[in-house]
């Protein structure tokens, strides 16, 4: 099991200590440590001494911080590989209900995800599965905010599967590859699917297992009512995901003008609002997605936009 963290020593105790409690443990734990500067690791080494810890030294993003737990537990020998959130609390019967999806499955079967609700009210859906929608050049998580009653508790394959929780065959690694670090975060879970299904493989929605999550308690900027690293990462790196995986040259354009557009519309919104800061944000994004193509980290929550 991997989980990557960047200054979440808070978020910590609760996600290990949910994953000790499982009916199916994981053979090995590994907590990607992005750099940070809140004590984590020495909480980690000195907690729970049982977790390997795999320091990077500084942030190079979630997806090189999964790529490194994922080769490591590859190299240990591991034929799956569970991605987890250091802000998702997985309940007891988890990891066991999504090995038993991907062997169910069958060959074809090569990553399952969970029911995914919010922690603040368990009674939400956050994602219960996803979807491509090429159009609009972005995955798009089921269910997201909707009182769950039921109505998506039947186990079926779906199309996208973000990266909160998801359990992978290491066959989908070596014929699909590893995460895209460029992405540094957002979208890399969407560009890895749309490879993953590409090559042959198949997501497996497992609505029995049920995860807790605390949605971007890992990205948000404290004290601020808009998310800027995530409204900056999203719109930057959704060119680069359309231009990867969008099928078919007039799908692409389609979702490259809807991108712009839809992107142009918030700027506007954002300055009617006398935001000038979430506008700045926006349009930085564009022109470093589009025009400059930037890779990695290029933006912090410190910059003023």
């Amino acid at each position: 099991m991997v989980v990557v963290n960047w200054n979440g020593q808070r978020l910590l105790d609760s996600c290990l200590a949910a994953v000790s409690s499982q009916s199916v443990r994981p053979s090995l734990t590994i907590v990607v440590d992005n750099g940070s500067t809140d004590g984590s690791v020495a909480h980690l080494r000195h907690a729970w001494p049982s977790v390997e810890v795999l320091e990077l030294g500084r942030n190079l993003g979630v997806a090189a911080g999964n790529n490194a737990g994922i080769a490591r537990a590859l190299a240990g020998g591991a034929d799956q590989v569970l991605l987890l959130n250091n802000d998702a609390t997985i309940r007891p019967d988890v990891i066991q209900r999504l090995q038993a999806a991907v062997d169910a499955g069958g060959p074809e079967v090569w990553a399952a995800t969970p029911k995914i609700v919010y922690r603040s009210d368990p009674g939400i859906i956050w994602s219960a599965g996803g979807e491509m929608v090429w159009w609009k050049g972005l995955s798009r998580d089921r269910g997201t905010d909707q009182r769950d009653r039921g109505q998506f508790d039947r186990a079926e394959l779906v199309g996208y599967a973000n990266t909160c929780c998801l359990l992978i065959r290491a066959e989908a690694f070596a014929r699909a590859g590893l995460m895209d670090e460029a992405y540094f975060m957002y979208f890399d879970d969407s560009d890895f699917c749309g490879r993953l299904v590409r090559a042959g493989g198949k997501i497996a929605y497992v609505p029995q297992a049920v995860v807790l999550h605390d949605v971007q308690a890992s990205s948000k900027d404290e004290g601020q009512p808009v998310n800027h690293f995530m409204v900056y990462y999203t719109t930057r790196n959704r060119s680069r995901f359309i231009q990867r995986n969008v099928p078919g040259a007039p799908l692409r354009l389609a979702a490259h003008v809807f991108t712009i557009t839809s992107r142009l519309v918030r700027i506007g919104q954002a300055l009617r609002r006398r935001d000038r800061r979430t506008s700045s944000v926006i349009w930085r994004a564009l022109v470093d997605g589009y025009v400059r193509r930037l890779t990695g980290p290029t933006y912090s929550p410190q910059d003023p936009g």
